[in-house]
């Protein structure tokens, strides 16, 4: 009868769906996976992970899982696509420095477009991976210069460059 054909079939499909899932969570890299734990942090829990997905052409594409839903890229917003960004490049440099010399972090004016929730959010970030090289965040946002006072206390040294002091200030 065609209604337990068509019932086999879509209950053959959801079970190979979820087999292939399974797969793609169990074998994503190391920096998807990584890069996928960040963005869960900057995102305030808002994005769940990283994963891959499929378009049209079957060709593979990045997405954020947000409950359970994949979002393309296109899909998020500009802020959010900014955050995706960050982690990705995060990931990126804490697997070079598992493997390599440390290197300094440089990052000018990074969180001049986050809201100050997200923006604690990165802090945070930053804060744990300056215990493995060094991270310089410049900024000219007093806001920002408040955040990181509170969120890493006596683990962040302030450098005020002014015009008083030129050999601190960078050349235009």
């Amino acid at each position: 009868d065609d209604g337990g054909r068509f019932l086999r079939l879509r209950l053959a499909t959801h079970f190979l769906t979820s087999q292939i899932e399974r797969y793609r969570l169990e074998n994503q890299g190391p920096l998807l996976f990584r890069a996928g734990e960040i963005f869960r942090a900057i995102t305030r829990g808002s994005f769940e992970r990283l994963g891959t997905g499929y378009a049209k052409d079957d060709s593979p594409l990045l997405v954020g899982i947000r409950r359970g839903s994949e979002v393309t890229v296109e899909g998020m917003s500009e802020g959010t696509r900014d955050q995706l960004y960050l982690a990705l490049r995060l990931a990126a440099l804490e697997l070079h420095l598992a493997e390599s010399e440390p290197m300094p972090l440089i990052l000018d004016d990074l969180l001049a477009s986050f809201d100050d929730e997200r923006a604690d959010a990165v802090l945070q970030v930053l804060l744990d991976l300056s215990r493995r090289t060094q991270v310089f965040l410049f900024t000219h946002h007093k806001h920002l210069v408040e955040l990181c006072e509170r969120r890493g206390g006596a683990a962040v040294k302030m450098h005020e460059l002014t015009a008083s002091n030129p050999a601190t200030l960078a050349s235009p």
